[in-house]
């Protein structure tokens, strides 16, 4: 899995930032049911169990393990927006990837 930061990811990112593709559990039945988030976050605010993910820029892309493990053998685009001081991170995934990542259809 690769996860490239273009441009406008890359430029919004602050020195002390990485980015932080986290899980959020979804399903009361089965916590491998669940939808990603991507936001930036200051590295020495990284959750314990964040694990660094192959990325460009080295070192800029951590994950929740659930997360790390659906999107095993992907590659995925980060992109940033911006309206004035607020940033918005996004991936190139469909808005359901969760979701499909659980029914095991991630394409």
């Amino acid at each position: 899995m690769t996860f490239r930061l273009d441009t406008s990811a890359r430029e919004a990112l602050r020195p002390d930032e990485v980015v932080l593709v986290d899980w959020h559990v979804t399903g009361l039945c089965c916590a491998d049911s669940g939808e990603f988030s991507v936001r930036a976050l200051r590295r020495a605010r990284l959750p314990a169990r964040a694990r660094p993910l192959d990325a460009t820029p080295s070192g800029a892309v951590y994950a929740h393990p659930t997360a790390a493990a659906h999107l095993a053998g992907r590659d995925v685009a980060v992109r940033c927006r911006r309206v004035g001081p607020i940033r918005w991170f996004t991936t190139d995934l469909p808005p359901d990837a969760g979701l499909r990542a659980c029914m095991g259809r991630l394409a």
